[in-house]
């Protein structure tokens, strides 16, 4: 049916006037017979039932049938005399209903949709708040203040957790499975040789060892995933991770709670029908992470493995555990026991990103102070001018919000009792479906979603007097900056030839080039080519598992002096080397089947120095390295080559080599138990083997009294622990 803007307008604001005494009934009433008998009153449910045959029918049944009616939006359902039930298309509904209880159910959701789209809801009052860009802590030079804040991270390390929102359609990436063709979730996407859910449990694995490096235990961090059921996500990453062999971890360290899905309208309020009984379902944003974590008993989980605090991290964002930014931005939450944490950095004016701000907002008896968030589609509403800081700047005078938060587990349970669903607001793009009659329709459509990180809103500082600027590091959230490339460069949208690699796989590809380039050159003292905004062919590859740091600083005193020449590569995935002077043309791979420890007969990993271990003095690479003729997908990880010096390193092993020039393809294979080493002697090559009596060096790990953490070879020391032990 088909009106104009204003008849829309006019029809919207009837149904608005006529819901909300509705909803406030329905919000009061406890029980499921109240809430039906609320409905009974209302003339289009009564009118349904006076012409309509409903077959037997559970309560719960019967609140979801006639809460849809009693929001009109009956008539694509069933609209003749009687109608039979199908079971996705009640299960949804009473999935519906139950989440959004606190808000009036299947007609509270409704409600705010129509509310929306007659005038949006504000959170603050545009005649009585101001805007200042945020106070927060300064990442990017590593100074004293910075190193205790990594201290601090590691020593309450016991008391972190995470939480992933991995329930997202990433319709945008337009990511299938290559035989199928069937539809992928974002967590599937291949990155750099590993999935992006790989790289997010790889990089928790790296700081629990770091952690064992330092302290000598075992802790296992718990992982909390909100998941979805759109394109079969739920199941795909529970098989995900059971192919994984649950990525060496115990099983019960995971916890799964599934988003729900939320009926999409048009501008006019109407709910859209894909077929008979079939709505078309989005995810209603991450926002409702909190509310569904509570229901489903992951905080009493969480708490049960002792955290008291945790750390969310977006599936699409692998560059924000960069260098030492994710232990440092903890660290300052830990430290002063902060119930909550943005990690920001700069934004680009007129980016499609939201925003860090501090709202001063002034009431009858006083000032309220709250760092928030503010999304992009919302700056009109709220009078937010999107201007630079300075006439010669790119940047906006607000910081951008990058939905990597640190949260306080108890202060958010409280926060709910007073905001269930934070961050409310109605989302329109534009879509291709298919209609009921399996007609293609392209339209803008729009569904309720709220967001994670406005649950902020209710962590506010009451002050009498306005407070002064040194005043606003002291609110119970915090933020900190950092450098753009080590805190965001997410992969949202496939590369389209011609435009912005903004948000695109191969634009973080070449973030994360950019940050080796700086860890090569900087702290390592290593020769490479300039990385060029055009990334046809990367000037240079180097990868290394992050338990090689994850810190630079660790990393540089692994690694020291070298050159790479142009187009070479260098793949470590190890944890104890020592790589001096190491002179590169062509390709280098280094591979220890124990990075971290052993795998125990539970499939566990148990941290200990029972690893393979690498050592090049001196030592020249020299072969023909990556096929440029082949079909290369350098931030997928998919690449040829011509030749490749691949050394394996099996079980406890070790590798020496000083002073050596390795030519050509080579495969050098190190057995369990054993040590080899490389010599030159008058330009001949050999190759010498030796059983280990006992582990050779490791790295050992210490804090300085200022806080500086730093590494020396050691020789063996043996750390207890068990491999299904929980945080010590």
């Amino acid at each position: 049916m088909s009106h104009s803007f204003t008849s829309h307008q006019e029809m919207l604001l009837q149904e608005l006037n006529q819901l909300l005494p509705l909803v406030e009934g329905l919000k009061q009433a406890t029980q499921t017979e109240e809430k039906i008998a609320i409905l009974n009153k209302e003339k289009r449910v009564w009118e349904f039932c006076a012409k309509t045959f409903l077959p037997e029918l559970s309560l719960e049944q019967e609140l979801v049938i006639k809460s849809v009616v009693a929001i009109g939006q009956n008539q694509s359902f069933f609209s003749e005399p009687g109608f039979f039930l199908e079971k996705m298309w009640i299960e949804n509904l009473l999935s519906l209903e139950s989440f959004y209880r606190e808000i009036g159910g299947i007609v509270g959701y409704h409600l705010a949709l129509v509310q929306f789209l007659c005038q949006p809801k504000k959170r603050f009052s545009l005649e009585k708040a101001q805007y200042h860009a945020p106070i927060g802590y300064d990442l990017s030079i590593l100074d004293s203040e910075v190193k205790e804040a990594i201290y601090h991270a590691i020593e309450k390390m016991g008391e972190i957790s995470e939480m992933y929102p991995v329930g997202g359609a990433a319709d945008r990436l337009k990511l299938q499975n290559p035989e199928t063709k069937e539809p992928l979730p974002a967590a599937l996407l291949l990155f750099n040789g590993k999935t992006m859910l790989g790289h997010l449990v790889e990089d928790v694995q790296a700081r629990e060892y770091l952690y064992y490096k330092i302290k000598g235990k075992q802790i296992c961090i718990p992982i909390a995933m909100m998941t979805s059921q759109e394109k079969d996500n739920h199941q795909k990453i529970l098989s995900l991770c059971e192919e994984n062999g649950w990525f060496l971890r115990p099983k019960n360290s995971f916890a799964f709670f599934c988003q729900p899905l939320v009926p999409a309208v048009d501008r006019a309020g109407n709910w859209i029908c894909t077929g008979p009984m079939e709505l078309l379902l989005k995810p209603g944003g991450h926002g409702v992470i909190w509310k569904l974590a509570r229901d489903n008993g992951i905080f009493d989980w969480l708490q049960k493995w002792g955290a008291k605090k945790a750390i969310i991290r977006q599936i699409n964002n692998p560059i924000s555990s960069e260098d030492y930014g994710l232990l440092a931005f903890s660290g300052y939450g830990l430290k002063g026991d902060r119930r909550f944490g943005f990690a920001s950095c700069e934004r680009q004016v007129q980016a499609s990103e939201g925003i860090n701000v501090i709202v001063e907002e002034e009431l009858e008896e006083g000032f309220s102070y709250t760092l928030t968030n503010i999304e992009y589609c919302d700056f009109k509403t709220y009078g937010i001018d999107d201007a630079p800081v300075n006439e010669k700047s790119q940047y906006s005078k607000f910081p951008s919000n990058t939905n990597l938060l640190f949260v306080d587990l108890q202060s958010i349970l409280e926060a709910l009792k007073k905001c269930p669903i934070p961050g409310m607001l109605a989302n329109f793009k534009k879509v291709s479906f298919r209609t009921a009659i399996n007609e293609k329709r392209e339209e803008e459509i729009g569904r309720l979603e709220s967001t994670m990180q406005n649950i902020a809103d209710c962590f506010s500082r009451y002050s009498k007097v306005p407070l002064a600027k040194e005043d606003l590091l002291e609110l119970d959230s915090y933020i900190t900056f950092n450098k753009r490339s080590k805190t965001i460069s997410a992969t949202k949208k496939e590369c389209t030839l011609g435009l912005s690699l903004l948000e695109t796989p191969e634009g973080c590809f070449l973030d994360i080039l950019k940050n080796r380039q700086e860890l090569l050159q900087q702290h390592c003292a290593i020769s490479v080519s300039e990385v060029e905004e055009s990334l046809t062919t990367p000037p240079f590859l180097f990868s290394y598992h992050p338990a090689l740091g994850p810190l630079y600083s660790i990393i540089a005193q692994k690694i020291q002096g070298g050159r790479f020449a142009h187009g070479s590569e260098m793949q470590l995935q190890i944890a104890e080397c020592s790589i001096e002077n190491i002179f590169l043309e062509g390709s280098l791979r280094i591979v220890a089947e124990r990075i971290m420890g052993e795998v125990g007969k539970e499939g566990v990993l148990s941290y200990s120095e029972k690893v393979g271990r690498c050592t090049l003095k001196n030592v020249r690479i020299c072969n023909q390295g990556i096929d440029l003729d082949q079909p290369n997908i350098f931030w997928k990880g998919e690449i040829y080559r011509k030749e490749s010096c691949y050394i394996l390193l099996k079980g406890e092993s070790e590798l020496y080599a000083e002073d050596v020039t390795l030519l050509g393809d080579k495969q050098i294979v190190v057995e369990d138990g054993w040590k080899m080493t490389i010599r030159q002697i008058n330009g001949e090559i050999s190759y010498t083997k030796e059983k280990l009596d006992q582990t050779p060096w490791h790295w050992a790990y210490t804090f300085t009294s200022d806080y500086t953490l730093q590494i020396e070879k050691s020789m063996p020391f043996y750390f207890h622990s068990c491999p299904d032990a929980h945080n010590s």
